[in-house]
């Protein structure tokens, strides 16, 4: 396998994630039926998000020439079909993208760099801060 084709499927790993992750968002959104008040549109704002880089990953993958996966994998340690969704798993699934993201950055380069450091890790830290901070705003006082 050539550089450009391992390249290719990392990515195609990373939107599978993605897809997944718009997937959870829009799970976790109807489970949780209008209970988090503003910080739905957040939420809803995630989902918004990670379906910009769904479609970033696909014009990468498709400027390298390849073909980019339409099948979504699982996101975190749940599969978003069957399983309830909640903020804790939803956090702890940006923290894990991140971590693959941030170990991803050294084997990579140009444009898919700039993307993955400039795009990706970003919104993914702001995710988790995000979510960290709406988790602590419902924890008990």
């Amino acid at each position: 396998m050539n550089q450009q084709e391992g390249t290719t499927e990392r990515l195609n790993a990373f939107l599978r994630a993605e897809l997944a992750a718009v997937h959870a968002y829009q799970h976790a959104l109807r489970s949780l039926n209008g209970r988090l008040g503003e910080d739905s549109a957040r939420i809803l704002g995630f989902a918004a998000g990670h379906q910009r880089t769904v479609a970033a990953l696909q014009t990468c993958i498709r400027a390298l020439g390849g073909v980019a996966a339409a099948e979504a994998g699982t996101w975190g340690s749940f599969a978003f079909l069957r399983d309830a969704v909640s903020l804790k798993q939803l956090l702890e699934a940006e923290r894990r993208g991140l971590a693959e993201y941030e170990a991803a950055l050294p084997s990579l380069d140009g444009e898919v760099r700039e993307l993955v450091e400039h795009e990706l890790i970003p919104r993914q830290q702001r995710h988790v801060a995000t979510l960290s901070g709406i988790l602590s705003d419902l924890a008990p006082a």
